[in-house]
Order: C-alpha cells, then sequence, then structure tokens
C-alpha cells in the first residue's frame, strides 16, 4: 500500500508540470495534515479519558496508543513541506501565496497578517508537533511500564493523568495554531474563527472510526475477546455524535459568512459553490446525512457489522472534507494567476512574466469577493457597501485602466463591458461575465479526486496501519495491570430492547 502511495506520487510531480504541481502540493498536504490530525487526535482521546477518570476504554486503549505514533511520520513529511515553503519550491508560492515575495509587498492583507503567516513561524509548527510527540512517547512509557511491574499501576497511572492534564490545554491551543498554518492558510485572504473547531473535529470523529475498525480487525484475528456490544455501542455514540457536532460547526461557520456577506469571508464558499459543487456536495452526504439516518436507532449503533459500514464512511468523508478544505483554494490561486498574467515566463514565476502574474492575482485577491447571494434590486446604492457587488477588477498592465474597471458602478460595467475589454485586455477579459462566456475547465485531481489522489490516499494510510501494528505488535494488547483494566472488562451501558 505505501508502495502504491509513493508511486502516485511520484508520478503526480512528473505529470503536473503545466499546472505548477499544485496537485503534488497538495495531495502532499492534504493527506499529511489528515494522517497526522487522526494521530493526534487518538492523544487528545487517551488524555481526555485519563483526566475525567474514564475506564471503558481501557481494554481497548492500545490501538489508540499504536494510531498516536504515527505522529513521528507526519514530523517528516511536513518538514518536507516545510522545508519546500523555507527554499521557494516550485509550487508552494501557489500552495501559501503569503509566501510568495511579491505578496509581502503588494497585498495589503497579506501583509497585514504576515507576523503570523510566514516560513518561521510555519516551520514553528514543527516544533509543536515535535512536543505533541513527546507527550505520546511519554505516556505509551508509562502504560507500558505498569506491564512490566504490577506495583505501577497506581503510580504510573498518576503519573500518565498529571501528563494529559498538562497535555490538553497545550493541545487545544497548539492545535487550533497549526491547522491555521497548515490548512486554513491555504485561502490567506479568508476569516472563520471556527476553522479550528470544524478541522480538529473531523479527524477527531475520524481517529474514532480508524480505532473501531482496528478493533474489528484484530478481533476477527481472535484477539480483544472482551470488546463487547456495549463498547461498540459507545463508539458508535462517539461515531454519531460528533458527527452531528462537525455538521453543527459546519452549519454555524457557513450561516454566519452567508449572513454577514462579507466578500472577504463569502469567496470560501462562492468558490466552492462555482468550481467544486460535487465535492462540496458530496462532503455534506459522507458526513451527515449517511452516518445520522443510518446510526439514529439504538440498534445500529451496536450491530458491528453496521457500525463498521459507517465507519468507512465516514472516515472517506472526512478524507473528503480535507480535500475541500485545501484543493480550491489553491486552484484559485493558479488559476487566476495565469488568467492575469497569461502565462508565467517560467513554471514558478520567477521570470519577469512571472511576477506580473502575481501582481496581477494580488490585486484580483484585493478586490471585493463574490457574495453568496445577488440582489438586483441594490442598483448603484449597493456599492456603498463593501462585500456586496459581484464585480471583479480588470487586471492589466495599464493602471489607468485597472482602476477605471475597478471603480465603476456595477450596471455602468455590465452595460461597458464590451469596451472595456477593448481597453484593458482586448480580446480576453477577466471580469466575471468573461468567466461565465469561458467557465473554468474541470481539472480531475483538482476539482474531484482521481486516481492518483486515491493512490496517494491508499499510499498513507498503508503507512500509518503499518507504524500502528509494528507498535502494537511490540507489547501486550492487554494492559493487565491498569487501575481500570477490570472495570473495562465488565462494562455494561442499561439499554432497554
Amino acid at each position: 500500500m505505501t508502495l502504491i502511495g509513493a508511486i502516485s506520487l511520484g508520478v503526480t510531480y512528473f505529470t503536473d508540470g503545466d499546472y505548477g504541481h499544485v496537485r503534488f502540493w497538495t495531495n502532499l498536504l492534504h493527506n499529511t495534515a489528515f494522517f497526522t490530525g487522526i494521530a493526534f487526535a487518538s492523544l487528545f482521546f487517551l488524555s481526555t479519558h485519563v483526566v475525567a477518570w474514564g475506564g471503558w476504554q481501557t481494554i481497548f486503549k492500545r490501538v489508540p496508543e499504536a494510531m498516536m505514533m504515527f505522529m513521528p511520520v507526519g514530523l517528516i513529511f511536513f518538514g518536507l513541506i516545510a522545508l519546500g515553503v523555507y527554499m521557494d519550491a516550485e509550487g508552494t508560492d501557489y500552495l501559501y501565496l503569503w509566501s510568495d515575495e511579491t505578496a509581502l509587498v503588494e497585498d495589503h492583507l497579506v501583509v497585514h497578517k504576515s507576523a503570523f503567516l510566514n516560513p518561521f513561524n510555519y516551520v514553528l509548527t514543527l516544533v509543536v508537533l515535535g512536543v505533541w510527540t513527546l507527550f505520546a512517547m511519554m505516556i505509551r512509557r508509562l502504560s507500558l511500564e505498569q506491564d512490566g511491574d504490577r506495583s505501577l499501576r497506581k503510580v504510573n497511572y498518576e503519573k500518565i493523568h498529571m501528563w494529559s492534564a498538562i497535555f490538553l490545554p497545550i493541545a487545544g491551543f497548539s492545535s487550533a495554531y497549526a491547522i491555521w498554518q497548515w490548512v486554513m492558510s491555504v485561502d490567506v485572504h479568508w476569516y472563520s474563527t471556527l476553522f479550528a473547531w470544524y478541522a480538529t473535529v473531523s479527524v477527531w470523529v475520524s481517529a474514532i472510526c480508524i480505532i473501531f475498525l482496528l478493533i474489528l480487525f484484530l478481533q476477527s484475528r481472535g484477539h480483544m475477546q472482551y470488546f463487547t456490544k456495549e463498547h461498540t455501542h459507545d463508539l458508535g455514540k462517539y461515531i454519531f455524535g460528533f458527527s452531528v457536532f462537525w455538521t453543527y460547526l459546519w452549519f454555524s461557520q457557513f450561516l454566519l459568512i452567508w449572513y454577514a456577506n462579507n466578500g472577504e469571508e463569502t469567496q470560501y464558499f462562492d468558490l466552492r459553490f462555482d468550481q467544486f459543487p460535487a465535492v462540496f456536495y458530496l462532503n455534506i452526504l459522507l458526513n451527515f446525512i449517511l452516518p445520522f439516518f443510518i446510526l439514529m436507532m439504538n440498534n445500529s449503533k451496536r450491530a458491528k457489522g453496521t457500525l463498521a459500514l459507517v465507519a468507512v464512511i465516514v472516515l472517506l468523508g472526512h478524507w473528503v472534507d480535507y480535500f475541500q478544505m485545501i484543493k480550491p483554494g489553491v486552484w484559485h490561486n493558479w488559476e487566476h494567476a495565469q488568467h492575469a498574467g497569461h502565462g508565467h515566463g517560467d513554471d514558478h514565476g520567477h521570470g519577469e512574466e512571472g511576477h506580473d502574474a502575481h501582481g496581477d492575482l494580488l490585486h484580483l485577491n484585493q478586490a471585493p469577493k463574490a457574495v453568496l447571494t445577488a440582489n438586483p434590486q441594490h442598483g448603484d446604492d449597493a456599492h456603498g457597501e463593501e462585500g456586496h457587488t459581484e464585480e471583479a477588477p480588470a487586471t492589466t498592465e495599464n493602471d489607468s485602466a485597472t482602476a477605471a474597471e475597478t471603480t465603476a458602478p456595477a450596471e455602468t460595467h455590465a452595460h461597458d463591458t464590451e469596451d472595456a475589454h477593448a481597453t484593458a485586455h482586448g480580446e480576453e477579459a477577466h471580469t466575471e461575465e468573461a468567466h461565465a462566456e469561458h467557465p473554468t475547465q474541470f481539472v480531475m485531481g483538482i476539482h474531484f479526486p482521481g486516481l492518483l489522489e486515491l493512490g496517494t490516499m491508499i499510499g498513507f494510510l498503508g503507512l500509518f496501519l503499518f507504524v500502528t501494528f509494528q507498535v502494537l505488535s511490540g507489547a501486550s494488547l492487554m494492559p493487565k495491570n491498569d487501575p481500570y483494566v477490570d472495570e473495562s472488562k465488565h462494562h455494561h451501558v442499561w439499554y432497554d430492547l
């Protein structure tokens, strides 16, 4: 499986030159963030239950303990991405617009955010990931020591409780910092105060799905015999409950942005409505509609086969969720650079024409973005309100034409489109009307996951499972000296048939 992923990434890189290697970088970032996030969520899962003095999960705690040890591997992959950003590798200026030197001069919003969004702070996320890894290793070591010496069962559990209590607040703040740097900054002009919660819950429920699927696999091999329908029911409630919570966060984020109708925020959803509708609606189907209606009944949460099916659906759904978090923003950067600059001079954008293209892209990004709802009755008065127009400024070498095009009222712009085209671009326009006449091309792997995306996902999943099983093989699956092991063996939830 890992070989499939390596081949897929290699093929992606060597066949993606025409698109500035955006497919390669987004595939690498997408899967690295997703599977590293699952490893982090596994550590978070253990820590929350220990701090809450929970005991029902004890008989299968070795599974999340093994899963969290993927974080050192994630650290390596994020190190490669950070190195690419720091060295200004080809395509990383599309992956993160804030890493482009031109943005630090010409884009006022990027300049405003540059104290947070910069290569140094991105590299600093590696330190954050390293700290998480140290906590994981410490908790794992203390847990294994209990197996060898029964006298340490209480002492080590108290130490695990202490380290978990220290980890949780650190994880709460640092995970938001990391996810803003890794994923949200792809859409550099976008704002959302809910995004960190949203992205974290996505990997949290994915981690629970993998925990359950691994337990079923181990049971099929004769292990985990104390894992009963009661444990299945609890994990099923987790998957159901956090799928609903994910939907709550998704809808809250969408509703606030839709209602405010501020262009710098609505651009995020407008782009996905316009160019990525299949992925957008598939995300809702897999992560809310299907798990909600399948798991609504208690019986379905206790049926291992049904819950396994839902776990696979939800796991795939949140992989799609991270796909639509990352791909559209990077594609937007690349596409508008091409439209604005008529090419790059060289693929990397370091030639004279390439810098012009980035400059034009930055001017495009500084303009008011399209709103989610258009009201034709606004007329000329609507232009006094920021973010309530659907105009996109023309971007050319002719600054006077650009200024005129940017400040023209929408109705005048609509009537004078032909003259504006002749003045600003000749035969090609970069306004909303022009994009309507020349719709964006569909690119497999960008607008919808292709075979190379699935191959990369399979490779990362194979590597994740390899690390997990290697760690599992290094210790007993039953933590026999854990203070709560007997409670977990006899775990029972009252259930009225």
